[in-house]
């Protein structure tokens, strides 16, 4: 099931996950809690051996006390050992679920986002919040069972024992504790906002330096090595300093925290001497005071440091979260359809869409395209072409009007149902960092290897392929790298040749190609289109000759419509782009 939204509150993030394996969560709470108790037990029993030693009475009546609480101080820290270790094989089946829980949930949902966060965000910047959220996952977990609960637990069963010995002692020293828990608290608190600008920085630097590596062949074309260099660096002393302001901030209030811890300190060893000089306790109560003092005051230490640690790991997750928690805004409605099959009928219907921030596009556009029909769509850069068949494949949500498949409106149908029947091949084949098998087979992942054979050999790819030295199995580098336009392009279309989708658009699907390719790919693509609704947007006008209606868009309105032959003896736009490329000033 997928995750429907991301806890923005980083509180409410955290007991999302940490509470999702209550049964594991809540056994690793008992065992500190236990292991706390046992630890002020054995303490318990040292001082009875000291009131033993030190008492007056019966020499083998105090030896024998002292010895039998020995043994049980012994038992009790065995105990105590065996929780620990309890604790930590409990801990070693909880973290990794947690941190699989969050990597799987962060990946659904940030793939759950509609082109347009995508175009927004830095692929770079989006990564560096998933791994920096991903990595803080641990020590957060750490700081709030061993850094706040633990010592919690600490400081209640440390008075509870003192409130034993002598109440006013341990309301006095209570009240102290806390006045420096509140101190530690508030000033660890300063270290969010310094901590969340050092985290958003260093996420534009690293967006910044993958967008730069990404693109690394045009900064080589463009000899621009020296102004990516200073550009990243830019951005990289933005990130120090707020880097160098976080470490200012951590080390101003850590020197605080240690001053008033230093003298309240004091105060905590000379109460109980002061309690022992009056007689208001005796030398075994006055041992065991001091033994809980000193935990006690190396827990407050650990405290104050794990305070800042956790707000510098706060601030960091908040600032992923601003990011990755933003809501989907193309989402599948409650009940959305699955259809198994569609002719493939697609109906514009007074459709109004305008880009973020953009002049309206399509204003009350209409359009029909009947199963099996072959559409081409021509016009100017801007026309809107590319755009209308992304809002088909709703990549983006229009505004108004409605847009229909085989009379479903597409808002009623799953994204992903709906876009499993519909093959894209784009201008710009987008590949993975994978072998040339694994890309084609993206078609239908189940798909055998000779499928995927036939496809590539459709496509007129085949035979390049075995010459490789690796064939099938080569690599071919991060978005096809290591492969030429036309190459990849063939492989985007055996990829969509193996899908089979009874709507397929050709989004220039064959720019990238030379004259020779272009002949083989446009017998292909005949093959392949038979029985299917193509949409087919295209700069060449010679490759929409075959299609049964040309559709002309200017600004996002149909300025023409008609076929090859009837357009050019309109002699209107249609016929003018036709001319210009015949005159070889168009391509």
């Amino acid at each position: 099931m997928e995750i429907k939204a991301i806890p923005s509150s980083v509180w409410k993030f955290l007991w999302h996950y940490l509470s999702a394996q209550r049964v594991l969560f809540f056994s690793i709470i008992l065992t500190i809690v236990l292991g706390e108790f046992l630890m002020r037990i054995s303490l318990y029993f040292a001082a009875q051996i000291v009131e033993a030693i030190s008492g007056e009475g019966d020499m083998e009546i105090r030896l024998s006390m002292a010895v039998w609480s020995a043994v049980w101080a012994s038992t009790v820290l065995l105990l105590r050992s065996l929780v620990q270790n309890a604790t930590v094989f409990v801990e070693a089946r909880f973290m990794p679920n947690c941190i699989v829980r969050v990597s799987k949930d962060l990946f659904s949902y940030v793939h759950q986002h509609s082109t347009a966060f995508f175009a927004e965000e830095m692929a770079g910047n989006i990564s560096g919040k998933v791994k920096t959220i991903i990595d803080s996952i641990y020590p957060v977990f750490y700081n709030l069972l061993w850094g706040f609960f633990s010592p919690l637990v600490a400081m209640t069963m440390t008075f509870f024992f003192i409130f034993k010995i002598n109440i006013c002692l341990s309301l006095l020293l209570l009240s102290l504790n806390l006045l420096l828990i509140f101190v530690i608290y508030r000033l660890s608190k300063t270290m969010v906002p310094v901590s969340e600008k050092r985290a958003k920085t260093m996420s534009e630097a690293n967006g910044i330096l993958v967008d730069s590596i990404t693109n690394a062949a045009i900064v080589k074309n463009f000899s621009r090595y020296h102004f990516e260099k200073r550009y990243y660096f830019k951005y990289m002393r933005i990130a120090a300093d707020a880097d160098r302001a976080e470490t200012k901030k951590f080390g101003t209030v850590f020197i605080w925290q240690n001053l008033l811890r230093a003298f309240l300190q004091v105060l905590f060893y000379l109460l109980p001497v002061w309690y022992w000089y009056i007689g208001k306790i005796n030398v075994a109560d006055f041992v065991l005071i001091q033994s809980l003092i000193a935990i006690l005051n190396n827990t407050f230490s650990m405290l104050s440091m794990n305070f800042m640690q956790f707000f510098k790991l706060y601030g960091s997750l908040r600032d992923g979260l601003v990011l990755l928690s933003k809501p989907c805004d193309v989402i599948d409605r409650a009940g959305a359809l699955k259809p198994e099959n569609i002719a493939g009928n697609i109906t514009f219907e007074a459709v109004k869409y305008h880009y973020k921030n953009a002049n309206a596009l399509f204003d009350d556009f209409n359009l029909e395209i009947k199963a099996g029909e072959k559409v081409g769509l021509v016009g100017h850069s801007g026309s809107g072409k590319s755009t209308l068949v992304r809002v088909l494949s709703r990549y983006y949500d229009i505004q108004g009007g409605k847009i229909s498949v085989d009379g479903t409106d597409i808002t009623q149908i799953k994204q992903e149902s709906l876009r499993s029947h519909i093959a894209l091949i784009p201008q710009e084949p987008g590949l993975f960092n994978r072998t040339i098998m694994e890309n084609i087979r993206y078609g239908r992942i189940d798909a055998s290897d000779e499928e995927v054979y036939e496809a590539a050999r459709r496509a007129h790819i085949h035979d390049f392929i075995n010459k490789l030295p690796k064939g099938y199995e080569t690599k071919v580098g991060e978005r096809g790298v290591m492969l030429s336009g036309g190459e990849r392009q063939r492989i985007a279309i055996a990829r969509a040749i193996l899908k089979n989708a009874p709507v397929l658009i050709l989004d220039e699907a064959t720019s990238a190609l030379d004259s020779e390719s272009e002949k083989y790919i446009q017998d292909s693509l005949k093959e392949l289109m038979q029985g299917k609704t193509v949409i087919a947007i295209a700069h060449r006008l010679s490759t929409l000759k075959e299609m049964d209606r040309i559709i002309v868009l200017d600004k996002g309105k149909i300025v023409e419509s008609g076929t090859h032959r009837s357009l050019l003896a309109k002699k209107g736009i249609y016929y003018g782009f036709y001319e210009m490329q015949s005159s070889g000033f168009m391509e």
